[in-house]
């Protein structure tokens, strides 16, 4: 099977994504790809597995070299989960990772679990 050329979010996700802008407070004209970026990375960082979520197609659709130009995304899920079919198709798992990792954001965020960009950081001591 060859790997996606355009990856989409389910609908739930994208409307995640738009969350984000009141659940963070960041602003308005950051563009949807990076909070898009940001899911990805929260899916990461919280250990996600590549089962498909369910979800609505139906989102928003990017072309991996517009989401991805420097291929870092694909690079990074390489490296955190190297197993074949991975390895062989980096931007299947980024699609998984990237809507689950909205899903994940806010459902931290309706449990109070985060309130802000500074709870994503890791703390000194924390």
């Amino acid at each position: 099977m060859a790997d996606l050329k355009n990856i989409s979010l389910t609908i739930e996700a994208t409307q995640a994504a738009s969350d984000l802008i009141h659940w963070l407070g960041i602003s308005e004209k950051t563009q949807l790809a990076d909070r898009v970026r940001l899911g990805f990375a929260y899916a990461i960082e919280n250990q996600v597995d590549l089962d498909r979520a369910p979800g609505t197609r139906g989102g928003s659709n990017y072309d991996t070299g517009g989401l991805d130009p420097d291929g870092l995304m694909a690079e990074t899920v390489k490296i955190y989960y190297p197993e074949p079919g991975v390895i062989a198709e980096p931007y299947r798992a980024v699609e998984i990772l990237m809507n689950k990792g909205l899903l994940l954001l806010g459902e931290h965020w309706s449990a109070g679990e985060i309130g802000s960009m500074g709870d994503l950081v890791d703390r000194p001591g924390g």
